[in-house]
């Protein structure tokens, strides 16, 4: 599984690792499908990117889907 390395609020490094070994690095977060990046920031459970929330592919499909809906129904 992948995670982020923490520091100070900040994603310092990406890691694979087994989920049993987790606790051997108490500064790794779990990133599930969230495609964070060195740099970007960590505050309650969310990866921020030039502070805006990181979104997954899923996410950002529905995102853009009600958006294309929204400029639809402005026509």
């Amino acid at each position: 599984m992948n995670y982020a390395l923490i520091e100070n609020g900040i994603v310092t490094n990406l890691i694979w690792l087994h989920p049993g070994n987790a606790a051997d690095f108490p500064n790794a977060v779990p990133l599930g499908d969230v495609p964070a990046a060195i740099g970007d920031t960590y505050a309650d459970g969310v990866f921020y990117r030039d502070g805006v929330k990181v979104l997954t592919a899923v996410e950002q499909a529905v995102a853009d889907v009600l958006a294309e809906i929204e400029r639809a129904l402005d026509e």
